[in-house]
């Protein structure tokens, strides 16, 4: 339930969600402040959702100053700890104000939120209070931890934001559209975190609206994952099923990439150890996935997650020039403290595929995954529906007794 939900569908009938109360309370944030507060935006901004269109939204300052930067790359994050990771998050303090999304102009607040979410460092800005400090973070399943939150008054910046040239290419082309902005982007060597933040903050495309940052999230890494794989359909197969497997943040990874086979995906992902059921072989693991010829519907069952695991796994295969069909497993035990947001999927399935080693056939590797994890085997293929599929088929080259 957990692993469909996310803290979004209320699929237990409690609201708001009791594991995003229990961390909100467990991780209560003690900062003072007066009217005004000076820090280095990493830089990052946030775009809230409720009352779409109508929304809350500005950006994220620690009372920090200096190289805060590794506090908005995500690709930093993953071997951090909970501890140093939630401190460092929760010390951002969300400057927030009412927007509009369909706003155009980019003056007043909104164009110096707009100019945060340019940079790609840290700049020094100082902002004027409305409001005094809430106290009270914000978990998500989606986005990554943020500290307390006030209303946002003014804000002045006292350092210029460093924006790279691709940015100001790809945000000053408004004949582009958003998709192949995100795209011209990443082949600049613009960083996903900060495609999140430009789309986010309504600076790409033609018609342009200010996205909720969790909606941004997932755009994103759709958006360059469909274009990843486009490509990847054309390349050879590989040779050798393989295998590789990364445990991180009470989260473990395990990637089967089965050889022979041309592009399929699918995704697992087991909350059995969190809830004590890890034993129960009538708890059914939830998936989603995709063959050859891709998905049209968003994947309900696992959201952002799903999307996050098949950019790494389709920036992997590009990287390689090799297609394959491709099992993603991930299990959450009671290591797991607090909602961190999907980026930690990516970058624990970016690690797994580091550690990829060769397997006799994908009966073996899935042995070899399987038994790294603590959720019943049963469970895992009461849930994948190409894994059944691939247990139960063979192709002509196995049958002819090359099996991959």
């Amino acid at each position: 339930m957990c692993a469909s939900c996310k803290g979004v569908k209320h699929l237990c009938g409690v609201s708001p969600c009791p594991l995003i109360a229990e961390a909100a309370s467990l991780y209560n944030v003690r900062i003072q402040a007066g009217e005004s507060i000076y820090g280095s935006s990493p830089p990052s901004a946030f775009m809230g959702e409720a009352g779409y269109p109508k929304i809350m939204g500005g950006p994220l300052v620690p009372l920090d100053s200096g190289d805060t930067g590794i506090y908005e790359d995500s690709s930093r994050w993953i071997d951090l700890g909970f501890p140093k990771l939630i401190e460092m998050r929760l010390s951002l303090v969300r400057l927030m104000t009412k927007l509009d999304v369909h706003t155009q102009t980019n003056t007043g607040l909104l164009g110096r939120v707009q100019e945060v979410a340019l940079g790609c460092r840290p700049v020094d800005v100082e902002a004027r209070l409305g409001s005094p400090l809430s106290g009270r973070p914000s978990f998500s399943f989606y986005t990554p931890p943020m500290g307390s939150s006030a209303r946002l008054e003014s804000i002045v910046y006292v350092s210029n934001p460093s924006v790279p040239k691709a940015v100001e290419r790809v945000v000053g082309d408004r004949d582009l559209p958003a998709g192949e902005g995100v795209v011209e982007l990443w082949r600049s060597g613009v960083k996903v975190d900060h495609a999140q933040r430009l789309l986010s903050a309504g600076l790409l495309g033609r018609r342009r609206r200010l996205v909720p940052t969790r909606w941004s999230i997932t755009a994103v890494d759709d958006i360059l994952s469909k274009r990843l794989i486009e490509k990847i359909r054309s390349m050879p197969t590989i040779d050798v099923t393989m295998a590789g497997f990364h445990r991180a943040l009470g989260n473990s990874f395990g990637v089967i990439l089965v050889g022979g086979r041309g592009w399929w995906y699918e995704m697992l992902e087991s909350w059995a150890p969190y809830l004590g059921a890890a034993s129960d072989e009538s708890y059914v693991v939830p998936s989603d996935w995709e063959d050859h010829l891709g998905r049209s519907t968003y994947a309900s069952n696992l959201g952002g997650a799903y999307y996050a695991a098949r950019l790494a796994v389709a920036n992997h295969l590009y990287s390689v020039n090799r297609q394959a069909g491709v099992f993603v497993f991930m299990e959450v035990d009671r290591g797991w403290l607090a909602p961190l947001g999907v980026w930690r999927v990516r970058e624990g399935v970016k690690l797994a595929l580091t550690k990829l080693r060769g397997f006799e056939n994908a009966g073996t590797a899935l042995e070899h995954i399987l038994g790294l994890m603590k959720t019943s085997r049963l469970s895992w293929l009461r849930g994948g529906t190409l894994l059944r599929q691939l247990l139960v088929t063979r192709t002509l080259d196995e049958f002819m007794g090359k099996d991959r």
